[in-house]
């Protein structure tokens, strides 16, 4: 490995480490009364839930979201203080719950990816259109690579 190459990794693990340390203070912030989980379950739910399905059940949630039930209850019980998602009975067993977004949880949803996009529209006008296409295949490339890295690794800490 050359020095140059050397000088340029450091240069990426840098700006990669600054992008995720900016991803997570937009996460972490808590948006109105929600906290970051809340809108991981909020977001969860609008991506997986049609209007003529019955819902989801907190362990499916849980489940897909590997976060334990009782916490998904806690934050399904505070949106729904909150009048974002409903609980309905399963009409084919009515023991089990089902969960949905309210309309204003539709509408929140919606404030919330109209927000990002014009975020992303805002890059999009700071870098150009084609270094924006750029970027973006670029950052789908190294994220690809990293995934496959993060499974190699975690593959040989098994195998030791």
């Amino acid at each position: 490995m050359s020095d140059q190459q050397k000088k340029i990794a450091k240069q990426l693990m840098e700006s990669y480490f600054q992008s995720q340390v900016g991803g997570n203070m937009m996460q972490n912030r808590s948006i109105y009364n929600q906290k970051p989980g809340e809108i991981m379950v909020l977001y969860f739910i609008s991506v997986n839930v049609t209007d003529d399905s019955p819902g989801l059940m907190v362990s499916e949630i849980s489940g897909k979201l590997n976060v334990t039930s009782p916490t998904v209850t806690q934050h399904i019980n505070s949106l729904e203080a909150q009048e974002l998602v409903e609980r309905h009975a399963d009409p084919a067993d009515r023991r089990v719950v089902r969960i949905q977004l309210s309309d204003n949880g539709k509408k929140y949803i919606q404030r919330i990816n109209d927000a990002r996009l014009n975020m992303f529209v805002g890059l999009v006008n700071h870098l150009g259109e084609e270094e924006s296409l750029l970027f973006a295949e670029m950052m789908r490339k190294a994220s690809d690579y990293m995934l496959e890295q993060q499974e190699f690794y975690l593959r040989s800490l098994r195998n030791e």
